[in-house]
């Protein structure tokens, strides 16, 4: 256990203050890192982020600096909050500085999965960084950050394969509004917060063509199932797919309004382009870029993956999405369970 917890989050977008301030309420020292200099000191000046319709107010406690050296000195709890395609270069950045890492605690909250080499973000803390496991942990699950914000209640999940360094990132978080149980498996959780992301996608494209609940849940259902499939080959445990990180985050991206990747494929589907849609949410949209991941990873294991598969084509090869729901819908006759 870290005894007097001081905390660099680094990424200023939605939910990586969200969480930052979540923090500072709950009584602990934070830094907050923004890579664009210009938003930096906006969000220093003004203190405010905007959160759909919400006005989120920042602590002026929390420190906030592009400047991402001064952020990280003398820091015990480092929270990776930066989309999946800036992971690897902050990550980069962390090694120039060569800070001590033998007592840090590297938490990640980033969903994604990275495109070329198909590594998960902890993964690549690991090769980049060489962090020991005891000192890696992940936080997901069903959590919009505006509802955060607002003090709605939440549950989410800690992963660490050390239970000690989870009970770690459980304390530090809870309070009444948001409560955070443990698990062991860092995989599961990766794989579930990343690839539901894509299912999202897909019940998008069916709300935008009025194809009904009954084709949204089968959506969901099916999704969930290739999920596992993909995860557990990966060494993510079935359970952990049942949880908050799996089936809870699933539920809530597929059928929020706040979800942006659901928009996204709302969007897709009613055959808004595919630049024109990616201009509006191109840095929170995390399931384009899992979507392509996704694919690939099942095509490297040889496996079915045919939602996540008609995804892919839909949004790399414009495929027309009536004719992926005509394709999954005529594929051979199977049992559900495998």
């Amino acid at each position: 256990m870290i005894k007097n917890p001081d905390i660099a989050v680094l990424g200023g977008g939605a939910w990586g203050t969200t969480l930052g301030t979540l923090l500072s309420k709950n009584g602990y020292p934070v830094s907050l890192w923004e890579f664009d200099s210009k938003k930096s000191r906006e969000l220093d000046k003004k203190r405010i982020l905007h959160l759909e319709s919400f006005e989120f107010k920042i602590p002026k406690n929390i420190v906030i600096s592009n400047d991402i050296e001064k952020i990280l000195s003398g820091k015990n709890i480092i929270l990776l909050a930066v989309p999946s395609h800036f992971f690897q270069n902050t990550i980069k950045l962390i090694k120039n500085l060569n800070i001590e890492k033998s007592n840090c605690i590297f938490l990640s909250v980033v969903k994604g999965i990275k495109t070329d080499s198909l590594k998960t973000m902890t993964e690549i803390l690991k090769e980049e960084l060489s962090v020991p496991d005891k000192n890696i942990c992940v936080l997901s699950g069903p959590s919009f950050a505006v509802e955060v914000a607002r003090g709605l209640p939440t549950a989410v999940v800690a992963a660490s394969k050390y239970i000690e360094t989870a009970q770690t990132i459980q304390k530090l978080f809870m309070n009444r509004q948001f409560r955070v149980y443990t698990h062991h498996d860092v995989t599961g959780v990766e794989i579930g917060g990343s690839l539901k992301n894509v299912i999202a996608i897909a019940c998008g494209i069916s709300d935008s063509l009025g194809l009904g609940d009954n084709t949204k849940s089968a959506i969901v259902t099916r999704g969930l199932r290739e999920m596992i499939k993909l995860g557990r080959k990966l060494g993510g445990e079935t359970n952990t797919f049942m949880g908050l990180s799996g089936l809870g985050d699933l539920i809530t991206t597929c059928f929020s309004k706040h979800s942006r990747n659901r928009g996204f494929g709302e969007k897709i589907g009613s055959r808004v382009s595919l630049k024109k849609a990616l201009n509006e949410k191109m840095i929170t949209t995390e399931g384009y870029r899992t979507a392509k991941s996704a694919y690939l990873l099942g095509k490297k294991l040889k496996f079915e993956l045919p939602i996540i598969n008609e995804v892919y084509r839909v949004l790399y090869r414009h495929k027309n999405p009536k004719k992926a729901v005509y394709d999954l819908m005529t594929r051979r006759a199977k049992a559900e369970i495998e």
